[in-house]
This record gives C-alpha cells, sequence and structure tokens, in this order.
C-alpha cells in the first residue's frame, strides 16, 4: 500500500483540478460565447457537440477525487489506532483537525480579502457561517467534510476493525439512502430542502472514509481477496466510468438540475468510485507514466487543492479578457487552465518554502 496511496492521492488532486477546469470550460461554452461568437448569452447550441461531450466526460471520470481522500484519510486513521485494542485518542484527532484548520483558516481570509476589495461583503454572521460549511469557494466545502469524519473516527475505529461488515453496510446505506432520495424526484416527488444539504454534510459521502478504515485494519486480507480480481475490476471501473456520463446526461436531459447530474451523488457514480479506488488495491505494483511525478504532487496535493480555485478563476478571467478566441477550442482552453492550477501552486508553493517565509510554510499548506 506504501506505493497505491501516493499514486492515489497524486490522481486525486490532478482530478480536482480537472473537475473544476471543467467548470471553466462550461462558462466559457455558454455564458462567454458572446466573446468569440456573435450570440447572446446564455448560449446552448453547443450542447451535444464534441467539445461538449468531451468536458461531460472529463468532469464525471474525475469524481473520484474526493471519495479518494476521504478513503486515504480513513487508511490512515486505521494506522494510527493499530494495535490489538484499537483505539483512537482524541489526541490525535485533535492534531489532524488542527493541521487542515490552519492552512483552510488563512486562505479562507485571503479569499474574503480579495472578494471585499472586489466588493463583495457579508455579515460577520455570513462570514462565519462560510467559514464553518466550506464556502470561502465552492471547493473548500472538503474542510468540514474531512473534520466531520475525524470527529467521528474514534467510534469509527473502535467498531471498524471488530464489526468490518456491519461497519461498511451500516455506511453505504446511509450514502445510499440519502442518494436515493434524489431520485424520487424523477416520480414527480417534490423533497423538503433538508433533502438539499450542502456537499459538506458528511451523509453524502458516509461510506468513503469507513471503508478506508476497514481496509486499513485488514489490508493484507483484502488485497488477497482482490487480487483475483483485478482485471475484472479494471474492465467494471471502464464500464462504471461510462454509465455515470450516460447518466449525468440523462438526469441533466430530465431535470435540467445541473448539481445532481453532473455532481457525485449518482449510483452511478458511486459504485465508478468504489470499483476504481478497489482496482488500485487489486494491483501489488502500480505501473503508471510519470509515477514519480504523480507521487511528488500527490505529497503537496493539500496546499494545491487550497489555493488552485482561485487560481483558476484568474487563469479564466485573463484568457476572457486577454485571448477570448481561446475559450472557443475547448482542447487548448482545458489545458492552459490545468497547467495554471497545478503549476502556480506548485511554484508559489517551492518560493515559500526556499523564502525567509518557509517557517510558516505549514500553517499556509500543511
Amino acid at each position: 500500500m506504501r506505493q497505491q496511496i501516493p499514486v492515489l492521492r497524486g490522481l486525486a488532486i490532478l482530478a480536482v483540478i480537472c473537475n473544476h477546469a471543467t467548470g471553466w470550460g462550461y462558462t466559457a461554452m455558454f455564458w462567454w460565447v458572446y466573446r468569440y461568437r456573435q450570440v447572446t448569452p446564455p448560449n446552448y447550441d453547443q450542447v451535444g457537440t464534441l467539445s461538449y461531450y468531451s468536458l461531460v466526460a472529463i468532469q464525471q471520470l474525475a469524481l473520484f477525487s474526493v471519495p479518494v481522500f476521504l478513503f486515504i484519510s480513513g487508511f490512515f486513521i486505521a494506522y494510527a489506532a493499530r494495535g490489538s485494542q484499537p483505539a483512537l485518542s482524541w489526541k490525535v484527532v485533535r492534531v489532524r483537525i488542527i493541521s487542515l484548520l490552519w492552512p483552510y483558516l488563512v486562505w479562507s481570509l485571503v479569499i474574503f480579502v480579495g472578494d471585499f476589495l472586489q466588493g463583495m461583503s457579508y455579515s460577520l454572521v455570513e462570514y462565519f457561517r462560510r467559514l464553518v460549511v466550506g464556502d470561502a469557494t465552492v471547493a473548500y466545502f472538503f474542510v468540514p467534510l474531512l473534520c466531520q469524519f475525524y470527529l467521528l473516527s474514534p467510534f469509527i475505529a473502535r467498531w471498524g476493525k471488530v464489526r468490518s461488515s456491519q461497519v461498511l453496510l451500516a455506511s453505504a446505506l446511509i450514502q445510499l439512502t440519502v442518494m436515493g432520495l434524489l431520485y424520487l424526484r424523477l416520480f414527480g416527488v417534490v423533497l423538503p430542502d433538508v433533502h438539499r444539504l450542502g456537499d459538506w454534510v458528511f451523509i453524502w459521502w458516509g461510506f468513503y472514509f469507513p471503508l478506508g478504515v476497514v481496509f486499513g485494519f485488514h489490508f493484507k486480507l483484502v488485497r488477497q481477496w482482490l487480487g483475483p480480481f483485478k482485471w475484472g475490476l479494471l474492465m467494471a471501473t471502464v464500464a462504471l466510468g461510462v454509465l455515470s456520463i450516460i447518466e449525468s446526461e440523462v438526469l441533466y436531459d430530465l431535470t435540467r438540475d445541473y448539481d445532481w447530474a453532473r455532481g457525485p451523488f449518482k449510483f452511478s457514480t458511486f459504485l465508478y468510485t468504489v470499483a476504481f479506488i478497489l482496482l488500485f488495491l487489486a494491483f501489488d505494483k502500480i505501473s503508471l507514466p510519470f509515477t514519480r511525478t504523480i507521487n511528488w504532487i500527490g505529497i503537496r496535493s493539500y496546499g494545491i487543492y487550497l489555493l488552485h480555485p482561485k487560481v483558476l478563476a484568474v487563469t479564466a478571467k485573463v484568457v476572457y479578457h486577454i485571448a477570448p478566441w481561446l475559450l472557443a477550442h475547448q482542447v487548448l482552453y482545458q489545458p492552459v487552465l490545468l497547467a495554471s492550477g497545478l503549476g502556480i501552486p506548485l511554484l508559489f508553493m517551492a518560493g515559500i518554502a526556499k523564502s525567509p517565509a518557509r517557517k510558516f510554510y505549514h500553517y499556509l499548506f500543511g
């Protein structure tokens, strides 16, 4: 597992950037279209084109990212609670939460200041709410989400070793039940707002962290069990990835609910994500192009995660103003977004590490 985890972590942060880059791709395609064509926005006549379906495919195949980070976090919680009588101290929980919160608070405040300078200000209550739910920028929901799982981790670890099947079954039922409620709308059932909780609420993601904990306790047994099925898992991952793309488009056609159709709370996406994780665990060795580079990126994933949303936003707006023609060509625009969303955070982190401010590196990037 020493090889699989860094590769998974590196692929996950690359997938996060790809996912958010596609969002700016849709913006260019539908809302900024007037910058390169004589039309009035929003204009949806590019729906059904190769560029459109490419964005849908990239977005859906990248949705394993958050579940993988939760799985990895759970796996290391099992490592921290190893022993014949697994018990996770609250000191470990506190240290992990604090290591998340310092960089999160710093960059949330930076974003708030930037928004204020652009004329966007809120009440103190609203600032507090945005900090609590991870709403400084859309990507920051993950930090409150992971903190919830860390607070639950002593209980998950306690049962994850001795009652593994029950923990996995219960967590899967919680997540699938909440996700299943969304499908009732296809039958005309009107759901109250409580069923549209934000991404930061742990029940939407209830399975992946316990899965990491259980597999962390029983990794050798799990790998022995998965080994004979590795090629079947590869085919299942590909098939379920395609199914996730298809379901996304079908749900969008039926509901016009972008957040649900393009998001991770679909049955096909759940199955694709689980198959993706199991696939990596089934192989003893992972042989991918640029594995060492992916590992290196994975080590710096938290800093990249914190910096990339605003980097993508600035890059998109720069292109909008100085090279609007690029917005018409997703095959060029997406690599520009990916290169900036990854490269600029890495360069900034490297600069801090070599500067007198390096003593604050931990507080800035974890």
